[in-house]
Protein backbone atom coordinates (compact mmCIF):
# COMPACT_ATOMS: atom_id res chain seq x y z
CA UNK A 1 0.00 0.00 0.00
CA UNK A 2 1.42 3.55 -1.02
CA UNK A 3 1.94 5.26 1.88
CA UNK A 4 1.29 9.61 1.98
CA UNK A 5 3.20 11.88 4.46
CA UNK A 6 2.75 14.15 7.23
CA UNK A 7 4.37 16.93 8.30
CA UNK A 8 4.12 20.01 10.49
CA UNK A 9 0.41 19.80 9.35
CA UNK A 10 0.24 18.95 6.17
CA UNK A 11 -0.24 15.95 4.51
CA UNK A 12 1.30 15.63 1.16
CA UNK A 13 -0.83 12.79 -0.78
CA UNK A 14 0.91 10.73 -3.49
CA UNK A 15 -2.36 9.00 -4.59
CA UNK A 16 -4.18 12.17 -5.09
CA UNK A 17 -0.42 13.75 -6.01
CA UNK A 18 -1.35 16.95 -4.16
CA UNK A 19 0.10 18.47 -1.13
CA UNK A 20 -2.42 20.20 1.65
CA UNK A 21 -2.46 21.85 4.50
CA UNK A 22 -5.32 21.04 6.73
CA UNK A 23 -8.20 20.97 4.35
CA UNK A 24 -6.70 23.71 1.82
CA UNK A 25 -5.12 22.66 -1.48
CA UNK A 26 -1.53 24.19 -1.71
CA UNK A 27 -0.61 24.80 -5.62
CA UNK A 28 2.43 22.94 -6.17
CA UNK A 29 3.60 22.31 -10.11
CA UNK A 30 4.00 18.10 -10.87
CA UNK A 31 7.61 18.54 -10.93
CA UNK A 32 7.85 20.43 -7.85
CA UNK A 33 6.27 17.89 -6.17
CA UNK A 34 8.10 15.01 -7.38
CA UNK A 35 10.88 16.58 -5.93
CA UNK A 36 9.26 16.41 -2.53
CA UNK A 37 8.48 12.77 -2.49
CA UNK A 38 12.14 11.99 -3.47
CA UNK A 39 13.19 13.83 -0.30
CA UNK A 40 9.96 12.78 1.44
CA UNK A 41 11.07 9.24 0.99
CA UNK A 42 14.35 9.30 2.20
CA UNK A 43 14.60 11.87 5.03
CA UNK A 44 17.76 13.11 6.02
CA UNK A 45 19.60 12.09 3.16
CA UNK A 46 21.41 14.81 1.41
CA UNK A 47 20.59 14.27 -2.67
CA UNK A 48 23.00 15.81 -5.21
CA UNK A 49 21.70 17.80 -8.11
CA UNK A 50 22.99 14.95 -10.32
CA UNK A 51 20.46 12.62 -8.30
CA UNK A 52 17.57 15.11 -8.87
CA UNK A 53 18.61 15.24 -12.60
CA UNK A 54 18.25 11.74 -12.74
CA UNK A 55 15.32 10.96 -10.57
CA UNK A 56 13.31 14.30 -10.84
CA UNK A 57 14.07 15.48 -14.66
CA UNK A 58 14.48 11.59 -15.41
CA UNK A 59 18.12 12.06 -16.63
CA UNK A 60 17.92 15.56 -19.01
CA UNK A 61 20.56 17.56 -18.57
CA UNK A 62 19.49 21.26 -17.08
CA UNK A 63 20.74 24.44 -15.77
CA UNK A 64 21.32 24.68 -12.44
CA UNK A 65 18.77 27.56 -12.42
CA UNK A 66 16.31 25.05 -12.96
CA UNK A 67 17.32 23.05 -9.94
CA UNK A 68 17.42 25.82 -8.00
CA UNK A 69 14.05 27.51 -9.00
CA UNK A 70 12.35 23.80 -8.64
CA UNK A 71 14.16 23.68 -5.15
CA UNK A 72 12.54 27.46 -4.22
CA UNK A 73 8.89 26.64 -4.90
CA UNK A 74 9.29 23.71 -3.06
CA UNK A 75 10.01 25.76 -0.05
CA UNK A 76 7.60 28.14 -0.75
CA UNK A 77 4.91 25.33 -1.19
CA UNK A 78 5.19 25.40 2.97
CA UNK A 79 6.32 28.33 3.56
CA UNK A 80 10.36 27.88 3.79
CA UNK A 81 12.91 30.14 2.70
CA UNK A 82 16.04 29.67 1.68
CA UNK A 83 17.72 31.15 4.72
CA UNK A 84 15.40 29.50 7.92
CA UNK A 85 15.54 26.24 6.19
CA UNK A 86 12.81 24.50 8.45
CA UNK A 87 12.07 21.52 5.90
CA UNK A 88 14.53 21.26 3.23
CA UNK A 89 18.17 21.93 4.06
CA UNK A 90 20.92 23.03 1.71
CA UNK A 91 24.47 21.01 2.26
CA UNK A 92 26.94 23.04 0.54
CA UNK A 93 28.56 21.84 -1.94
CA UNK A 94 27.07 18.33 -1.35
CA UNK A 95 23.13 18.89 -2.50
CA UNK A 96 19.76 19.11 0.03
CA UNK A 97 18.17 16.95 2.42
CA UNK A 98 14.80 16.97 4.46
CA UNK A 99 14.88 17.81 7.77
CA UNK A 100 11.46 18.26 9.33
CA UNK A 101 10.26 15.05 11.41
CA UNK A 102 7.71 13.65 9.06
CA UNK A 103 5.10 10.95 10.01
CA UNK A 104 3.79 8.25 7.29
CA UNK A 105 -0.05 8.60 7.01
CA UNK A 106 -1.73 5.44 5.04
CA UNK A 107 -3.27 6.50 1.49
CA UNK A 108 -7.03 6.69 1.97
CA UNK A 109 -7.23 7.32 5.41
CA UNK A 110 -8.86 10.64 6.81
CA UNK A 111 -5.92 13.17 7.00
CA UNK A 112 -7.59 14.65 10.09
CA UNK A 113 -10.13 13.30 12.58
CA UNK A 114 -10.46 16.10 15.47
CA UNK A 115 -11.69 19.50 15.06
CA UNK A 116 -7.85 20.90 17.27
CA UNK A 117 -5.98 19.51 14.27
CA UNK A 118 -7.57 21.75 11.41
CA UNK A 119 -7.58 24.38 13.28
CA UNK A 120 -3.99 23.96 13.81
CA UNK A 121 -3.54 23.36 10.11
CA UNK A 122 -4.95 26.39 9.10
CA UNK A 123 -4.74 28.87 11.02
CA UNK A 124 -6.19 32.62 10.64
CA UNK A 125 -6.10 31.71 6.30
CA UNK A 126 -9.22 32.39 4.45
CA UNK A 127 -10.40 29.02 3.38
CA UNK A 128 -13.28 28.08 0.51
CA UNK A 129 -14.63 24.94 -0.02
CA UNK A 130 -16.23 24.07 -3.29
CA UNK A 131 -18.97 21.78 -3.77
CA UNK A 132 -20.73 21.24 -7.43
CA UNK A 133 -23.47 18.75 -7.38
CA UNK A 134 -26.13 17.97 -10.18
CA UNK A 135 -29.06 19.48 -9.61
CA UNK A 136 -31.60 16.97 -10.88
CA UNK A 137 -29.78 13.92 -9.26
CA UNK A 138 -28.38 12.80 -13.09
CA UNK A 139 -25.44 10.32 -13.24
CA UNK A 140 -24.78 11.33 -16.73
CA UNK A 141 -24.31 14.91 -14.83
CA UNK A 142 -22.36 13.77 -12.33
CA UNK A 143 -18.55 14.34 -14.52
CA UNK A 144 -19.52 17.04 -15.35
CA UNK A 145 -20.28 18.02 -11.55
CA UNK A 146 -16.99 17.21 -10.44
CA UNK A 147 -15.17 19.15 -13.19
CA UNK A 148 -16.83 21.78 -13.06
CA UNK A 149 -16.05 22.41 -9.59
CA UNK A 150 -12.76 21.33 -9.92
CA UNK A 151 -12.44 24.06 -12.51
CA UNK A 152 -14.34 26.87 -10.20
CA UNK A 153 -11.61 25.91 -7.66
CA UNK A 154 -8.54 26.00 -9.52
CA UNK A 155 -10.04 29.59 -11.25
CA UNK A 156 -10.52 30.85 -8.06
CA UNK A 157 -7.08 29.53 -6.43
CA UNK A 158 -5.91 32.92 -8.24
CA UNK A 159 -7.45 35.55 -5.32
CA UNK A 160 -4.31 36.16 -3.32
CA UNK A 161 -4.87 35.07 0.04
CA UNK A 162 -7.34 32.67 -0.66
CA UNK A 163 -6.76 28.98 0.18
CA UNK A 164 -8.41 26.59 -1.62
CA UNK A 165 -9.84 23.38 0.06
CA UNK A 166 -9.52 19.74 -1.81
CA UNK A 167 -12.79 18.16 -1.83
CA UNK A 168 -12.98 15.09 0.72
CA UNK A 169 -16.28 13.23 1.58
CA UNK A 170 -16.37 14.31 4.94
CA UNK A 171 -16.95 17.89 4.22
CA UNK A 172 -19.33 16.82 1.59
CA UNK A 173 -21.60 15.13 4.34
CA UNK A 174 -22.03 18.32 6.44
CA UNK A 175 -25.02 20.16 5.57
CA UNK A 176 -24.14 23.12 8.53
CA UNK A 177 -22.32 25.45 7.42
CA UNK A 178 -21.14 26.24 10.56
CA UNK A 179 -20.37 22.71 11.11
CA UNK A 180 -17.95 23.22 8.56
CA UNK A 181 -16.00 25.86 10.57
CA UNK A 182 -15.95 24.01 13.83
CA UNK A 183 -14.62 21.15 12.29
CA UNK A 184 -12.31 21.93 9.23
CA UNK A 185 -11.47 25.81 9.35
CA UNK A 186 -13.57 26.35 6.43
CA UNK A 187 -14.30 30.09 6.01
CA UNK A 188 -16.79 29.72 2.93
CA UNK A 189 -18.65 27.67 1.32
CA UNK A 190 -19.21 28.07 -2.40
CA UNK A 191 -22.59 25.46 -3.72
CA UNK A 192 -22.99 25.07 -7.31
CA UNK A 193 -26.26 23.48 -8.46
CA UNK A 194 -25.92 22.15 -12.47
CA UNK A 195 -28.53 21.62 -14.32
CA UNK A 196 -28.53 20.87 -18.12
CA UNK A 197 -32.02 21.10 -20.41
CA UNK A 198 -31.83 20.35 -23.96
CA UNK A 199 -31.12 23.77 -25.07
CA UNK A 200 -29.03 25.21 -21.97
CA UNK A 201 -26.34 24.34 -19.23
CA UNK A 202 -27.94 25.96 -15.58
CA UNK A 203 -25.70 27.06 -12.36
CA UNK A 204 -27.38 27.75 -9.53
CA UNK A 205 -24.56 29.21 -7.41
CA UNK A 206 -24.40 30.33 -3.93
CA UNK A 207 -21.89 31.63 -1.32
CA UNK A 208 -21.82 30.98 2.47
CA UNK A 209 -20.28 32.34 5.16
CA UNK A 210 -19.83 29.89 7.84
CA UNK A 211 -19.09 32.30 11.03
CA UNK A 212 -22.79 32.31 11.28
CA UNK A 213 -24.54 29.86 8.18
CA UNK A 214 -25.34 33.10 6.30
CA UNK A 215 -25.85 32.93 2.80
CA UNK A 216 -23.94 36.46 1.18
CA UNK A 217 -24.75 35.99 -2.40
CA UNK A 218 -26.80 33.61 -4.44
CA UNK A 219 -27.56 33.93 -8.61
CA UNK A 220 -28.86 32.09 -11.16
CA UNK A 221 -26.41 31.58 -14.56
CA UNK A 222 -26.84 30.10 -17.53
CA UNK A 223 -25.70 29.79 -20.92
CA UNK A 224 -26.67 28.07 -24.20
CA UNK A 225 -25.54 23.84 -25.07
CA UNK A 226 -22.56 23.72 -27.04
CA UNK A 227 -18.65 23.71 -26.82
CA UNK A 228 -17.04 25.09 -24.20
CA UNK A 229 -20.09 25.96 -22.53
CA UNK A 230 -18.87 24.82 -19.65
CA UNK A 231 -15.89 27.12 -19.32
CA UNK A 232 -18.46 29.73 -20.94
CA UNK A 233 -20.47 29.13 -17.37
CA UNK A 234 -17.70 29.11 -15.26
CA UNK A 235 -16.71 32.61 -16.37
CA UNK A 236 -20.01 34.14 -15.34
CA UNK A 237 -20.03 32.68 -12.07
CA UNK A 238 -16.11 33.36 -11.51
CA UNK A 239 -16.57 37.01 -12.51
CA UNK A 240 -19.30 37.69 -10.17
CA UNK A 241 -18.27 35.34 -7.44
CA UNK A 242 -14.60 37.10 -6.80
CA UNK A 243 -16.55 40.51 -5.92
CA UNK A 244 -18.23 38.68 -3.26
CA UNK A 245 -15.63 36.68 -1.56
CA UNK A 246 -13.46 39.94 -1.47
CA UNK A 247 -15.97 41.65 0.29
CA UNK A 248 -16.87 38.88 2.86
CA UNK A 249 -12.60 38.63 3.35
CA UNK A 250 -12.07 42.31 3.86
CA UNK A 251 -15.33 41.98 6.15
CA UNK A 252 -13.84 39.55 8.49
CA UNK A 253 -11.03 41.57 8.79
CA UNK A 254 -12.65 44.25 10.65
CA UNK A 255 -14.57 41.66 13.11
CA UNK A 256 -12.30 41.39 16.81
CA UNK A 257 -9.37 39.13 16.43
CA UNK A 258 -9.41 39.47 12.33
CA UNK A 259 -6.02 41.15 12.90
CA UNK A 260 -3.89 43.22 11.58
CA UNK A 261 -0.77 41.31 10.64
CA UNK A 262 0.82 41.79 7.08
CA UNK A 263 -1.57 39.50 5.31
CA UNK A 264 -4.50 41.27 6.60
CA UNK A 265 -3.08 45.05 5.87
CA UNK A 266 -2.45 43.74 2.36
CA UNK A 267 -5.73 42.52 1.98
CA UNK A 268 -7.52 45.70 3.40
CA UNK A 269 -5.68 47.31 0.57
CA UNK A 270 -6.19 44.90 -2.51
CA UNK A 271 -10.04 45.46 -1.35
CA UNK A 272 -9.82 49.06 -1.67
CA UNK A 273 -8.40 48.59 -4.69
CA UNK A 274 -11.17 46.26 -6.28
CA UNK A 275 -14.07 47.49 -4.48
CA UNK A 276 -14.12 51.44 -3.59
CA UNK A 277 -12.91 52.14 -7.53
CA UNK A 278 -9.38 53.83 -8.59
CA UNK A 279 -9.52 57.36 -7.35
CA UNK A 280 -7.05 59.33 -5.26
CA UNK A 281 -8.24 58.38 -1.73
CA UNK A 282 -8.51 54.99 -2.83
CA UNK A 283 -4.63 55.23 -4.26
CA UNK A 284 -3.19 56.78 -0.77
CA UNK A 285 -5.21 54.55 1.51
CA UNK A 286 -4.54 51.47 -0.42
CA UNK A 287 -0.65 52.37 -0.55
CA UNK A 288 -0.70 53.43 3.51
CA UNK A 289 -1.77 49.64 4.10
CA UNK A 290 0.61 48.30 1.74
CA UNK A 291 3.39 50.12 3.13
CA UNK A 292 2.49 48.80 6.41
CA UNK A 293 2.38 44.97 5.33
CA UNK A 294 6.04 45.54 3.85
CA UNK A 295 7.29 46.92 6.87
CA UNK A 296 5.31 44.44 8.80
CA UNK A 297 6.71 41.36 6.56
CA UNK A 298 9.52 42.26 4.26
CA UNK A 299 9.39 39.07 2.54
CA UNK A 300 6.27 39.23 1.30
CA UNK A 301 6.76 39.17 -2.32
CA UNK A 302 2.49 40.08 -3.27
CA UNK A 303 3.14 43.11 -0.91
CA UNK A 304 6.00 44.46 -2.58
CA UNK A 305 4.27 43.87 -6.13
CA UNK A 306 1.11 45.73 -5.47
CA UNK A 307 3.43 48.57 -4.07
CA UNK A 308 4.69 48.99 -7.48
CA UNK A 309 1.72 48.92 -9.54
CA UNK A 310 0.04 51.39 -7.22
CA UNK A 311 2.74 53.98 -7.23
CA UNK A 312 3.65 53.22 -10.82
CA UNK A 313 0.17 53.62 -12.16
CA UNK A 314 -0.80 56.15 -9.76
CA UNK A 315 2.25 58.25 -10.88
CA UNK A 316 1.07 57.40 -14.47
CA UNK A 317 -2.58 58.59 -14.00
CA UNK A 318 -2.40 61.23 -11.63
CA UNK A 319 -3.77 59.31 -8.38
CA UNK A 320 -1.02 59.95 -6.48
CA UNK A 321 0.72 63.15 -5.71
CA UNK A 322 3.83 63.24 -8.51
CA UNK A 323 6.86 64.10 -6.66
CA UNK A 324 10.24 62.79 -6.93
CA UNK A 325 10.13 59.87 -4.79
CA UNK A 326 7.01 57.77 -6.68
CA UNK A 327 8.87 56.83 -9.43
CA UNK A 328 12.38 55.20 -7.70
CA UNK A 329 10.05 53.75 -4.82
CA UNK A 330 7.38 52.01 -7.54
CA UNK A 331 10.99 50.62 -9.35
CA UNK A 332 12.67 49.58 -5.76
CA UNK A 333 9.68 47.86 -5.09
CA UNK A 334 8.97 46.03 -8.60
CA UNK A 335 12.32 44.60 -8.47
CA UNK A 336 12.61 43.47 -4.85
CA UNK A 337 9.19 41.59 -5.56
CA UNK A 338 10.86 39.80 -8.26
CA UNK A 339 14.07 39.24 -6.19
CA UNK A 340 11.59 37.44 -3.48
CA UNK A 341 9.56 35.43 -6.41
CA UNK A 342 10.12 35.11 -9.55
CA UNK A 343 7.75 32.53 -10.88
CA UNK A 344 4.59 33.46 -9.39
CA UNK A 345 1.63 34.87 -11.85
CA UNK A 346 0.38 37.28 -9.70
CA UNK A 347 3.61 38.62 -9.05
CA UNK A 348 4.68 38.90 -12.24
CA UNK A 349 2.04 40.24 -13.67
CA UNK A 350 1.39 43.09 -11.00
CA UNK A 351 5.49 43.75 -11.68
CA UNK A 352 4.96 43.65 -15.65
CA UNK A 353 2.49 46.31 -15.24
CA UNK A 354 4.47 48.61 -13.08
CA UNK A 355 7.06 48.64 -15.07
CA UNK A 356 5.31 49.50 -18.51
CA UNK A 357 3.69 52.36 -16.30
CA UNK A 358 7.13 54.09 -15.53
CA UNK A 359 8.20 53.64 -18.86
CA UNK A 360 10.30 50.32 -19.11
CA UNK A 361 8.38 48.78 -21.78
CA UNK A 362 11.16 46.41 -23.23
CA UNK A 363 11.51 45.32 -19.89
CA UNK A 364 7.71 44.68 -19.22
CA UNK A 365 6.98 42.83 -22.16
CA UNK A 366 8.48 39.25 -21.33
CA UNK A 367 7.68 39.78 -17.34
CA UNK A 368 3.68 39.69 -18.78
CA UNK A 369 4.49 37.26 -21.14
CA UNK A 370 5.86 34.78 -18.54
CA UNK A 371 2.85 36.12 -16.22
CA UNK A 372 0.23 34.96 -19.10
CA UNK A 373 2.30 31.40 -19.59
CA UNK A 374 2.40 30.89 -15.85
CA UNK A 375 -1.19 31.68 -15.05
CA UNK A 376 -3.90 31.64 -18.23
CA UNK A 377 -6.72 32.63 -15.98
CA UNK A 378 -4.82 36.18 -14.70
CA UNK A 379 -6.78 38.66 -16.71
CA UNK A 380 -4.68 41.81 -14.88
CA UNK A 381 -1.44 40.26 -16.84
CA UNK A 382 -3.50 40.02 -19.97
CA UNK A 383 -4.96 43.34 -20.12
CA UNK A 384 -1.89 44.98 -18.28
CA UNK A 385 0.06 43.40 -21.71
CA UNK A 386 -2.66 45.00 -23.66
CA UNK A 387 -2.40 48.37 -22.47
CA UNK A 388 1.79 47.97 -23.18
CA UNK A 389 0.82 47.17 -26.45
CA UNK A 390 -0.26 49.96 -26.84
CA UNK A 391 1.93 51.53 -25.90
CA UNK A 392 4.31 50.10 -28.95
CA UNK A 393 1.17 50.86 -30.84
CA UNK A 394 -0.03 47.67 -31.94
CA UNK A 395 -3.78 48.22 -31.24
CA UNK A 396 -5.19 45.44 -32.86
CA UNK A 397 -3.55 42.88 -30.50
CA UNK A 398 -3.97 45.05 -27.87
CA UNK A 399 -7.96 45.32 -28.19
CA UNK A 400 -7.95 42.00 -28.46
CA UNK A 401 -5.63 40.99 -25.08
CA UNK A 402 -8.00 43.78 -23.58
CA UNK A 403 -10.87 41.96 -24.42
CA UNK A 404 -10.08 38.50 -23.62
CA UNK A 405 -8.60 40.20 -20.06
CA UNK A 406 -11.76 41.58 -19.18
CA UNK A 407 -13.59 38.85 -19.89
CA UNK A 408 -11.62 36.35 -17.26
CA UNK A 409 -11.33 39.42 -14.67
CA UNK A 410 -13.61 39.78 -11.59
CA UNK A 411 -16.77 42.39 -12.50
CA UNK A 412 -15.83 44.84 -10.33
CA UNK A 413 -14.04 48.50 -10.61
CA UNK A 414 -10.53 47.60 -12.21
CA UNK A 415 -12.93 46.97 -15.40
CA UNK A 416 -13.28 50.85 -14.92
CA UNK A 417 -9.83 51.02 -15.99
CA UNK A 418 -9.19 48.15 -18.43
CA UNK A 419 -12.35 49.17 -20.37
CA UNK A 420 -11.34 52.67 -21.09
CA UNK A 421 -7.89 51.38 -22.50
CA UNK A 422 -9.87 49.09 -24.39
CA UNK A 423 -12.22 51.77 -25.68
CA UNK A 424 -8.91 53.90 -26.53
CA UNK A 425 -7.10 50.91 -28.40
CA UNK A 426 -10.90 50.81 -30.65
CA UNK A 427 -10.71 54.39 -30.98
CA UNK A 428 -7.11 54.30 -32.49
CA UNK A 429 -8.28 51.46 -34.89
CA UNK A 430 -11.24 54.13 -36.16
CA UNK A 431 -13.77 51.64 -34.47
CA UNK A 432 -15.80 54.23 -33.22
CA UNK A 433 -18.89 52.40 -32.45
CA UNK A 434 -17.16 50.00 -30.50
CA UNK A 435 -15.63 52.56 -28.10
CA UNK A 436 -18.32 54.79 -27.40
CA UNK A 437 -19.43 51.35 -26.14
CA UNK A 438 -16.62 50.56 -24.30
CA UNK A 439 -16.35 54.03 -22.87
CA UNK A 440 -19.82 54.06 -21.99
CA UNK A 441 -19.41 50.82 -19.96
CA UNK A 442 -16.30 51.50 -18.29
CA UNK A 443 -18.15 55.08 -16.82
CA UNK A 444 -21.17 52.60 -15.20
CA UNK A 445 -18.25 50.63 -13.66
CA UNK A 446 -16.75 53.44 -11.31
CA UNK A 447 -18.82 56.44 -10.89
CA UNK A 448 -15.44 58.14 -9.33
CA UNK A 449 -13.02 58.01 -12.04
CA UNK A 450 -11.94 60.18 -14.55
CA UNK A 451 -10.39 58.02 -17.12
CA UNK A 452 -13.19 56.51 -18.81
CA UNK A 453 -15.22 59.82 -18.92
CA UNK A 454 -11.98 61.10 -20.65
CA UNK A 455 -12.11 58.64 -22.85
CA UNK A 456 -15.81 59.03 -23.68
CA UNK A 457 -15.67 63.15 -24.31
CA UNK A 458 -12.41 61.63 -26.78
CA UNK A 459 -14.87 59.48 -28.43
CA UNK A 460 -17.73 62.32 -28.78
CA UNK A 461 -15.20 64.41 -30.18
CA UNK A 462 -13.64 62.34 -32.93
CA UNK A 463 -17.67 61.24 -33.88
CA UNK A 464 -18.55 65.07 -34.25
CA UNK A 465 -20.81 65.15 -30.89
CA UNK A 466 -19.81 68.38 -29.60
CA UNK A 467 -22.59 68.33 -26.87
CA UNK A 468 -21.82 64.84 -25.93
CA UNK A 469 -18.52 65.99 -25.51
CA UNK A 470 -18.88 69.21 -23.35
CA UNK A 471 -20.74 66.65 -21.02
CA UNK A 472 -18.31 63.95 -21.12
CA UNK A 473 -15.73 66.78 -20.07
CA UNK A 474 -17.96 67.94 -17.59
CA UNK A 475 -18.40 64.65 -15.88
CA UNK A 476 -14.21 64.18 -16.19
CA UNK A 477 -13.85 67.35 -13.97
CA UNK A 478 -16.40 66.38 -11.71
CA UNK A 479 -14.05 63.43 -10.75
CA UNK A 480 -11.41 64.79 -10.67
CA UNK A 481 -11.58 68.50 -10.58
CA UNK A 482 -7.99 69.03 -10.80
CA UNK A 483 -7.20 67.45 -14.00
CA UNK A 484 -4.08 69.08 -15.89
CA UNK A 485 -3.36 69.01 -19.36
CA UNK A 486 -0.05 66.77 -18.80
CA UNK A 487 -2.60 64.04 -17.55
CA UNK A 488 -4.90 64.34 -20.32
CA UNK A 489 -2.20 63.99 -23.52
CA UNK A 490 -1.41 61.29 -21.48
CA UNK A 491 -4.38 59.29 -21.82
CA UNK A 492 -5.85 60.40 -24.79
CA UNK A 493 -2.84 61.16 -26.82
CA UNK A 494 -1.22 64.80 -28.28
CA UNK A 495 -4.00 66.12 -31.04
CA UNK A 496 -7.40 64.77 -29.18
CA UNK A 497 -5.73 65.53 -25.96
CA UNK A 498 -4.94 69.35 -26.81
CA UNK A 499 -8.58 69.73 -28.28
CA UNK A 500 -10.50 68.07 -24.97
CA UNK A 501 -8.10 70.51 -22.55
CA UNK A 502 -9.09 73.30 -24.45
CA UNK A 503 -13.04 72.38 -23.93
CA UNK A 504 -12.03 71.23 -20.19
CA UNK A 505 -10.16 75.37 -20.09
CA UNK A 506 -13.18 76.70 -21.68
CA UNK A 507 -15.72 75.25 -19.27
CA UNK A 508 -13.20 76.05 -16.41
CA UNK A 509 -13.25 79.51 -17.26
CA UNK A 510 -17.44 79.71 -17.62
CA UNK A 511 -17.05 78.55 -14.44
CA UNK A 512 -15.02 81.47 -12.98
Amino acid sequence: MAMNFRFDGFVLDRDAFELRRGSALVAVEPLVLDLMVLLLEQPGVVVSRDALMAQVWKGRIVSDTSISTAIKLARKAVGDTGRDQKYIRTVRRRGIQWVMPLEPVESGKPVCTDTESWHADTGAQHVLYVRCVDAMNDPALRPLARATGARAASILARIPLLQIASPFDLADEVTDPRELRARFAISYLLELRLQRTENTLTADAALTETRNGLQIWAQRFETLNGPGDQEILMCKVIRRIEPRLMQAMVADMQLPGGGADARACLLKAIGLLALRGWNRATFVEATDFIERSVALEPGLALAHAYLALVKALGHRVGLLRDDDRVVPAALAAAERALDLESQDSTVLGLVGCALADVGQLERALPILYKSIEAGPQNGHAKTALGAALMMKQDYKAAAGLLAEGMACSPADSRLSVWGTALALAQLAQGDLDGALESATNACQEDDRLYLPRLALAGVHLMRNEPAETVASVRETLRTKPDLNQTETVCVLGKRLGAAIWSTAEGLAGAAH
